[in-house]
């Protein structure tokens, strides 16, 4: 049973990408004469979101539950002469919310390294998004996105689109994870969640400002190779769950924007860290499993070089039994907090 959790997702666990623009809009590529992909689809969906809105009550009221630390969750792993520091950050977040503790503001003064997912602010960075946005995230031999839906799921990513007042044209030329992301970023912003709220870029502005150099995981094609390598059904589905997700609004995203600034790693874990929340098995290995066993040894061999680094990553990353956390101390490694 899936969640129509995954407009969260953007905010919580993965990169951050632009909403469409008036240029992606006006694209229009004409359609190719072809059935939906025979995924494995339910026999009766409006019983399917029935039923999946009462595993998600369940999932919910688990994490409400549950007690955080009541602050920010720090995790530490050190040896005698490293520390590592690592935080579960939120890449968009209402202007007003006061995350910071002295803890916190202690290990950005003491880091002289900053590591962050991927660098997703230089011109680089931004040249290399574009890229891979037109050459992975567009259809690129005239497919049109509704052809790889049923008549129900196009009705429903209608609607869900006309939330937040996009026309169906201007996501028919997307690839589906493509066409999730945006929907689920628009939503999210449109809401009041901003980028330059985000936990990354109040860290980086604190860290140039005291001489700290950043390092980064991943590459952009790395970590958005994720998505273009899921085959179609796999995308159809997080897309569907994604336009599932708009009919409540970011009340889901507010909760675990909650439980995130309460330290509670059981509760959000409960919300955002398993194959549900991510509408299948295959999109949670390739956007956090896979990732965040690639990740763990890359963090545990920081530990040979002596200083001070915080490693800021997406919250999902750190939460769960298939977390970078769980990893490194299913390796042996003594990592202290949640």
């Amino acid at each position: 049973m899936t969640s129509s959790i995954p407009a969260a997702l953007a905010a919580l666990g993965l990169l951050i990408l632009p909403a469409c623009t008036p240029e992606e809009e006006a694209m229009q590529i004409a359609a190719v004469a072809e059935a939906a992909p025979a995924c494995d689809r339910p026999a009766d969906p409006a019983a399917a979101r029935a039923a999946m809105a009462e595993a998600e009550a369940r999932v919910i009221a688990e994490a409400q539950a549950s007690q955080g630390i009541g602050e920010l969750a720090l995790w530490t792993l050190k040896d005698d002469d490293t520390t590592l520091y690592l935080l579960g950050t939120v890449h968009l977040l209402r202007p007003d919310l006061e995350w910071r503790t002295p803890a916190i503001d202690a290990a950005i003064l003491a880091a002289g390294t900053v590591v962050f997912e991927a660098d997703t602010t230089s011109p680089e960075a931004g040249r290399d998004l574009m890229k891979f946005f037109t050459t992975e995230g567009l259809f690129t031999d005239g497919t049109q996105l509704t052809s790889l839906l049923t008549e129900d799921e196009v009705a429903q990513l209608t609607d869900a689109l006309a939330e937040v007042d996009l026309p169906l044209d201007a996501v028919q030329p997307m690839r589906p994870w493509y066409a999730a992301i945006n929907l689920s970023v628009l939503q999210i912003t449109q809401e009041g969640f901003d980028p330059a709220s985000g936990v990354e870029m109040k860290i980086e502005a604190d860290a140039k400002a005291h001489g700290a150099a950043f390092e980064y995981l991943e590459t952009v094609e790395q970590q958005l190779g994720e998505f273009a390598r899921l085959d179609n059904c796999a995308q159809v589905e997080f897309l569907m769950q994604s336009a599932a997700s708009m009919e409540q609004g970011t009340a889901i995203l507010d909760l675990m924007v909650s439980e995130w600034a309460d330290g509670d790693a059981v509760g959000l874990a409960a919300l955002l860290a398993t194959p549900d929340s991510f509408g299948s098995d295959a999109a949670y290995d390739a956007l956090l499993k896979n990732r965040n066993a690639r990740w763990s040894p890359m963090i545990a061999g920081m530990l040979d070089e002596p200083g001070t680094r915080l490693i800021a990553v997406g919250a999902g990353h750190l939460v769960g039994e298939d977390s970078v956390i769980a990893m490194l101390r299913a390796e042996g490694y003594e990592v202290t907090g949640p």
